[in-house]
């Protein structure tokens, strides 16, 4: 910390705690300037935060704080909710989307040997978990679906290349 200035910690702490969700790392180099190590500032603001009710940690190309993973059961005590669960079809969809992508829906039923009722793909845009990114060129033109960087920090996961042990036997020809 003793060449970083306590300025440019202090502003990354407040980057990350100012929103939600994950704080794109060119955010991040923006507001800190370009001669400013992203990662170097990052173990600094862990180490300050280490041992707090909250962590930092990478999520797709960012960093965000999230509740320490040893109070989630407390938390969920204290508070009296109920983390929202999705229905196994629709997380199976999810999984052949994060597998395959960019894929269609013709693409997830011809996997999955069943149709797949729309309201799959609703329900999981409207979670910010896909998202649509045009149209394959082919007869029909059908939509083309990926995963989001919302995706990535539900799961905890930097990138999908993190996910690929899990994924190695849903890849390949359909």
């Amino acid at each position: 910390m003793d060449d970083l200035p306590l300025s440019t910690i202090r502003l990354a702490e407040a980057l990350l705690l100012r929103g939600p969700g994950v704080v794109p790392t060119t955010t991040l180099a923006r507001a800190l300037g370009p001669d400013v190590d992203i990662g170097a500032v990052m173990q600094v603001v862990a180490v300050r935060t280490s041992g707090l009710g909250f962590e930092l940690v990478p999520a797709g190309d960012g960093w965000m704080f999230r509740t320490a993973a040893d109070l989630g059961e407390a938390l969920l005590a204290a508070t009296r909710e109920r983390p929202q669960r999705l229905p196994r079809a629709v997380l199976e969809a999810l999984l052949l989307i994060a597998a395959r992508q960019p894929v269609t829906r013709p693409e997830i039923e011809s996997y999955r040997d069943a149709p797949l009722p729309q309201k799959t793909l609703s329900t999981l845009q409207e979670h910010g978990l896909i998202r649509p990114i045009g149209r394959k060129p082919v007869p029909g033109q059908p939509q083309l679906w990926v995963t989001t960087e919302r995706f990535l920090a539900m799961y905890g996961v930097r990138s999908l290349a993190d996910l690929d042990p899990l994924l190695e036997g849903l890849r390949g020809p359909i």
